[in-house]
């Protein structure tokens, strides 16, 4: 198939609301949305994946997940009365997107609890890290690419990792371990 990497990153970025789904052909037609519609954060996808092609089991995947972003007011959402129609479920006055927002961070959370739950369970919960930051509404906006809110979103990024440097020390460490383990039993 080896489809173009712009049509790839163009597909991959094609969020419903904001942007039309795109178009390419290689071998046959493709017109492709976001991957955030069917999963947003795609860990377990990923695991599930690599499973498959690789025929190992979880306990031998050591996973960082990095987050792009979660907005603050999630845990405030509020849905409207039996009023609501159609059109008050995908767009607010304020902007927000209500529909959306519930499916994605539903998608979010419940992909998180799973796989720190499934690696925590089996006494793994060092195989997998997740970083995510908190944003405000209006920092999460995919469509505001204002210099005011990219600068917002730089200095957010350099705090993230900052605050999160000792965890990624940690994650970095336990891939030389590993690495080195592997080296040792490899024959000469």
């Amino acid at each position: 198939m080896d489809a173009p990497l712009a049509d790839v990153c163009r597909a991959t970025s094609a969020a419903p609301y904001y942007f039309p789904p795109h178009n390419f052909e290689t071998t046959k037609p493709f017109n492709l949305v976001d991957g955030g519609v069917a999963a947003n954060n795609p860990t377990f996808l990923a695991v599930c994946e690599a499973m498959k092609e690789q025929k190992k089991d979880f306990h031998k995947f050591v996973i960082l997940s990095l987050g792009t972003g979660a907005t603050n007011e999630s845990g405030k959402l509020e849905v409207g009365d039996g009023e609501w129609g159609i059109f008050d479920w995908l767009w607010q006055d304020d902007n927000s997107t209500p529909l959306l927002d519930i499916l994605t961070t539903a998608s979010d959370e419940m992909t998180e609890m799973y796989m720190s739950k499934v690696f925590h369970y089996s006494g793994l919960e060092h195989n997998y890290t997740r970083i995510q930051v908190e944003l405000k509404h209006s920092e999460a906006q995919m469509d505001n690419s204002s210099k005011e809110n990219l600068e917002s979103l730089e200095k957010i990024g350099q705090n993230l990792a900052k605050n999160n440097d000792a965890k990624l020390e940690d994650f970095a460490s336990r891939l030389v371990k590993i690495r080195k383990a592997r080296l040792a039993h490899m024959p000469a």
